[in-house]
């Protein structure tokens, strides 16, 4: 299925971080590889739960862990090495016990990868509600979707 057009656009994201690619993560024609691609969307989103939470926030103590349920990647437009990648990032839905973050990536302008991570909240039972500093964390960061604007 091919992702709504909207999610290619910047500025529906109200987080941004910059990252810079690796001579690594090229392949032998000077592309940047799709798992390098993927580990940016990861680099982002943990940058994302830091800059929520405080930069502690992975190994602070709390009765809960965050773990990754789904991710899924789409590869829109080839990326190369050695240009920047502006990592955007939003708060699709937030459940009971599980939230959806909406990460685009994008160099020199041009949209080239998107992903969706679904997380959990998870203790030593099973999974738990969502903690309300988490909640409240992530409804300041909603994705800006049109279909909404239009409605107000």
């Amino acid at each position: 299925m091919k992702p709504a057009a909207w999610r290619s656009v910047g500025a529906h994201y109200p987080y941004t971080t910059t990252l810079t690619p690796r001579f690594a993560d090229m392949d032998i024609v000077g592309h940047l590889n799709n798992i390098a691609l993927a580990e940016c969307h990861e680099e982002a989103r943990v940058r994302f739960l830091c800059h929520l939470m405080g930069e502690d926030f992975l190994f602070r103590a709390r009765p809960y862990r965050l773990l990754v349920a789904r991710a899924s990647y789409d590869y829109l437009s080839e990326a190369h090495y050695p240009q920047p990648l502006e990592m955007r990032v939003g708060v699709e839905t937030i459940g009971k016990t599980s939230f959806q973050l909406a990460l685009a990536s994008f160099q020199e302008g041009r949209c080239v990868g998107l992903a969706t991570v679904t997380g959990v909240a998870v203790g030593p039972e099973g999974p738990l509600p969502l903690p309300q500093e988490l909640q409240d964390a992530f409804a300041h960061y909603r994705l800006q979707h049109p279909e909404e604007e239009d409605r107000r």
